[in-house]
């Protein structure tokens, strides 16, 4: 997409957001600026920032993310647990958080979803730059290191732009809201070490933790290694590293992950707001229990590595 084309796209996406709530996220016009500064289209920028004044209304929002390896469950785990605090809470996921204001929730497509959270989430990334640049840095420089420049290699980087962009809407609501999020900044470690054939040392893991711009809580999902294959080989919408369906790759990638994950969740900087569960069959008596402590987890909001 070429760079007018981009900001044609993003004026109607402000046009949109305008319409449905009379008024413009500061943000969007403070990232839109910085882009059509670097376009060299000073012109259409915005005042400075020092210029314009941001109102903020009282609240707070609690933003957990869910990991976990390829077939773990995240996804159904979330809905479930939505469901329960509905009840009590006002929850969404990050993707209707996002996709909302625009009327698009009902777009349920995987790849869909991403482009939509990639052009409201831009100009929220290329905001934050300075306060998120070490992280990118950083996993620029991992990226780097694998063996060639090919279309995963551009999936990494758009994953990259769309969950820190995503990260920073999230993090600039000031109302009441309890958000889950999918595939997050914390996830983004599944593309840097396990998605390639390259090693890392366990410090690179400590390292992305310390820059990551992090949730206030962390649900880590276990499942038993013949499980997570089962799910990862029978996923309608796999990630493009797996369609294949080759099964001794896809069993490597899922061992990568699964050690990986574990190196991450002792962290020093993560630890503290991780809760652990087995995520057993859908079919097991214990599948509603899992459900009922994660809800009671956040309810409760008790940041304590704590497992079930």
């Amino acid at each position: 997409m070429s760079g007018s084309s981009y900001l044609l796209v993003h004026f109607n996406m402000l046009v949109i957001i305008y319409r449905q709530n009379n008024r413009l996220p500061c943000e969007w016009l403070f990232g839109m600026s910085d882009l059509l500064s670097l376009l060299k289209v000073p012109h259409l920028a915005s005042r400075p920032l020092q210029q314009l004044e941001i109102e903020q209304e009282g609240g707070r929002i609690m933003l957990i993310e869910f990991i976990g390896s390829t077939g773990a469950g995240k996804t159904t785990l979330i809905s479930e647990v939505q469901h329960r605090l509905t009840k009590t809470a006002k929850v969404t996921t990050s993707y209707d958080f996002v996709a909302a204001p625009l009327g698009l929730r009902g777009v349920t497509h995987p790849t869909a979803q991403n482009f939509i959270q990639e052009l409201v989430g831009f100009p929220f990334f290329i905001r934050s730059l300075h306060r998120n640049k070490a992280f990118v840095v950083f996993i620029l420089r991992m990226l780097a290191r694998q063996s060639n420049f090919s279309i995963f290699t551009i999936n990494n980087l758009r994953s990259l732009v769309r969950k820190i962009g995503v990260f920073e809407i999230i993090r600039r609501d000031e109302n009441n809201h309890i958000i889950m999020v999918d595939e997050g900044t914390v996830l983004l470690a599944h593309n840097v070490f396990v998605y390639n054939s390259v090693s890392y040392a366990p410090d690179e893991i400590t390292t992305f933790v310390d820059l990551a711009p992090l949730p206030d809580l962390v649900v880590y999902i276990r499942a038993p290694m013949d499980s997570l294959m089962k799910r990862a080989l029978r996923r309608s919408d796999p990630p493009r590293e797996i369609k294949s369906k080759n099964r001794a790759l896809i069993e490597t990638y899922v061992e990568r992950a699964v050690s990986m994950f574990e190196q991450l969740i002792q962290a020093e900087k993560i630890r503290d707001r991780v809760l652990i569960v087995e995520n057993p069959e859908s079919a097991d008596k214990g599948h509603d229990t899992v459900v009922d402590y994660i809800t009671q987890f956040i309810q409760n909001n008790e940041p304590a590595s704590k497992s079930v």
